[in-house]
């Protein structure tokens, strides 16, 4: 079983690879280009886990003893998906490997926006005490707060059921119908994309990016959110409008925003939300603790194994490619 690592810089993977598996690493260029030697070098490869690099045509014509693509996280759009079906290989990712982390991380986001962490932080190491503590002003609590999950998956329950907890109402818009029984633990009411816009205190965009979420929260849709709202994407960048987002807050139409993920990454230098007032902003890394990457590998490998080496069919599969067991 020949494993090959397409992963860019990555040494928290490299760590968690066990000594006895038999693998490589396969690298694209910064630009996500592929050098005709790492395509080269694909050519052993019965399976390719990855991890946010692309996985073009280029590269899976480049193995031609490939079984399965297995993508460490949830997204899957930097896979060619289409390419890989028309292959017959199935492409998987990890389901909800990362929903507490997510989950986590939209509450950071949340509390440091409500509390103005960060401009407090930054006047009180600067030593600006009385001016830190005019920023408390600007302050509010959780509590009697809405929170608005558009995409109501499983990281957005979890986001759901831990805001609940801070006495916030919960309310979502989702394309498919969630379970019942989580929209009750944590009396989730559903509503109207328009309404959710117009409701929510903070809205949460959990949904995946694809052609009918794409540049869906564009300046049309955020001049219909409650003023002053804030919006946290722990989804995908592509799907908010960033000049459009920086515009809202620049004029105090919205409160805030917190932003993990960006619609080109890393983001050039000059994107706006970088100086606009009221923006947390973290590396795509809302999903990544020490807990999840050892996660991301174990059961990576644990998918991998169980189609090439047991016969099972694997777990997760999004391209829909039936495979037999």
């Amino acid at each position: 079983m020949k494993i090959a690592f397409v992963m860019s810089d990555r040494p928290d993977y490299v760590a968690r690879i066990p000594k006895d598996l038999d693998w490589f690493p396969a690298a694209p260029d910064a630009d996500g280009h592929y050098s005709q030697e790492v395509l080269a070098s694909l050519a052993p490869a019965e399976a390719i886990i990855c991890a946010h690099n692309p996985i073009t045509e280029a590269v899976l014509a480049a193995a031609p003893r490939l079984k399965m693509v297995q993508r460490m996280g949830v997204g899957y759009n930097a896979v060619d998906i289409e390419a890989a079906r028309r292959r017959n290989l199935p492409v998987c990712n990890l389901g909800d490997v990362n929903k507490d982390a997510l989950a986590e991380h939209g509450m950071m986001f949340m509390l440091a926006l409500a509390r103005r962490v960060v401009p407090a932080h930054a006047l009180t190491a600067a030593g600006d005490w009385f001016a830190a503590r005019r920023v408390l002003d600007d302050t509010f609590e959780l509590m009697g707060r809405t929170l608005g999950v558009l995409g109501f998956g499983r990281s957005g329950y979890e986001l759901a059921r831990r805001a609940r907890a801070f006495g916030m109402h919960i309310r979502y818009h989702s394309r498919s119908e969630p379970d019942a029984r989580l929209t009750e633990a944590v009396q989730a009411q559903g509503r109207s994309f328009e309404a959710l816009l117009a409701e929510s205190d903070f809205l949460a965009v959990c949904v995946s990016l694809n052609d009918s979420t794409r540049n869906l929260l564009d300046a049309r849709a955020l001049a219909r959110m409650k003023p002053g709202a804030c919006l946290i994407n722990l989804a995908r960048g592509g799907i908010v409008d960033e000049a459009a987002l920086a515009q809202a807050l620049r004029e105090g139409r919205l409160g805030g925003a917190g932003m993990d993920v960006f619609a080109q990454e890393p983001p050039q230098a000059g994107n706006p939300l970088a100086t606009a007032p009221h923006v947390v902003m973290t590396p795509h890394g809302a999903g990544t603790t020490r807990e999840c990457t050892d996660r991301e590998i174990a059961w990576s490998l644990e998918n991998v194994r169980r189609y090439l080496v047991q016969g099972l069919p694997p777990r997760w599969i999004v391209n829909g490619v039936q495979v037999g067991g």
